[in-house]
């Protein structure tokens, strides 16, 4: 949720739903559980990941489609091994895991059963005529693609809202780069903060970058984490991230690039536990702050009230050393004692010693709520 007052308060609606600061204040966190290529190519088992998914309380899932011989060169296509690409593990790891076509409209059909937004990282042009063909509802733009105008016309075109990753750029470039991305998708495009490293070290996760995001661009900002455990986007969470994915597996021994970088179910159903609790705890940032039920009866309990040090009279000024601060706090706040005394007030009628004051005992006329306890 935005929590950033300084920024423009800024929303996107992706998947039926609100994300960012609008109008009505701020929307709960986007939990996007991002499968990847950990379903290893079987579509049974990407079927899987989304059932658990879904009962972990996520709200979108989120694959990935490659053409491969349109996202290589020729050359690194067919020859992966040759050191001149340096493609020797990545690709045919790449070629294994590639879901057959058949597989995208059945994982969006079963997403939409189960409640979840279907989100897909069309990683070249064949793949985003793909995707629109099938109907998605929103595109994500991996990181390696940020500056790639070729791919973000393409998706442009299609008029749906985009999630685009910032890896492996400096701030510098961001500036470069966002204001094309606003023109090419207004009021449609979120960023999301991340670091291209897997699994990352808590110490290269720079999380103060999603607040400099907000403030410097004016767009919703999210997380997407590749680090160990669910503590890092949590505080995302709390910083304000309007968006968090996470790399999910079934199981993190199963063969595969993500695995080590991503959480299980069981982590998975944690995160999202976590974060709405932090959402909750945090609040509404462009509020005021105001006591709560509790507080109000607390501040009778606890809470002190002006109170006679000395047996006082009426039509006796008055002074500072006759009074004193006792608990309950049901009468006048102690806050406005030098005012009392500053503007001349006189006693009412005659108030006993260890006696608490109350506006009535004074000529002029004072409230109880005047002043901060």
């Amino acid at each position: 949720m935005s929590i950033i007052p300084q920024a423009e308060p800024v929303s996107i609606e992706i998947f039926g739903r609100k994300v960012g600061f609008s109008k009505e204040g701020g929307h709960p966190c986007l939990i996007v559980a991002e499968c990847g290529i950990n379903h290893g190519g079987s579509t049974d088992r990407a079927m899987d990941m989304v059932r658990a998914a879904a009962d972990a309380g996520v709200d979108v899932v989120k694959f990935q489609r490659r053409d491969l011989a349109a996202t290589y060169t020729p050359a690194a296509f067919a020859d992966p091994n040759s050191a001149a690409h340096g493609l020797a593990h990545y690709l045919p790891v790449l070629k294994e895991t590639q879901l057959v076509d058949e597989a995208y409209e059945s994982l969006k059909m079963l997403a939409a059963d189960l409640g979840l937004g279907f989100l897909v990282t069309p990683f070249d042009e064949p793949s985003v005529d793909f995707l629109n063909g099938i109907g998605v509802g929103a595109f994500k733009i991996a990181s390696c693609d940020f500056d790639n105008p070729f791919l973000h016309q393409k998706i442009a075109a299609t008029g749906k809202p985009v999630i685009i990753s910032t890896g492996m750029q400096t701030e510098t470039h961001l500036f470069e780069v966002i204001p094309t991305l606003k023109q090419l998708f207004p009021g449609r495009c979120a960023l999301m903060h991340t670091v291209s490293s897997y699994p990352t070290a808590f110490r290269d996760c720079q999380l103060h970058s999603i607040l400099r995001m907000k403030i410097n661009h004016g767009m919703p900002v999210g997380w997407s984490g590749h680090e160990r455990g669910v503590s890092v986007s949590v505080t995302a969470a709390s910083l304000g991230a309007d968006i968090i994915e996470r790399h999910f597996t079934l199981d993190r021994t199963l063969p595969g690039p993500d695995q080590a970088a991503s959480i299980e179910p069981d982590g998975l159903k944690k995160l999202v536990a976590r974060v709405r609790a932090t959402e909750e705890a945090y609040g509404d940032p462009y509020s005021t702050k105001g006591l709560t039920r509790g507080e109000v009866q607390t501040k009778e309990i606890l809470g002190k009230s002006l109170c006679a040090r000395r047996d006082l009279r009426a039509g006796d000024p008055v002074r500072f050393a006759d009074l004193e601060a006792r608990s309950p706090g049901r009468g006048i706040s102690p806050f406005l004692a030098h005012y009392l005394v500053r503007t001349n007030a006189v006693l009412a009628r005659d108030v006993p010693a260890g006696v608490l004051l109350t506006p009535q005992d004074i000529d002029k006329k004072v409230t109880v709520s005047a002043g901060p306890c």
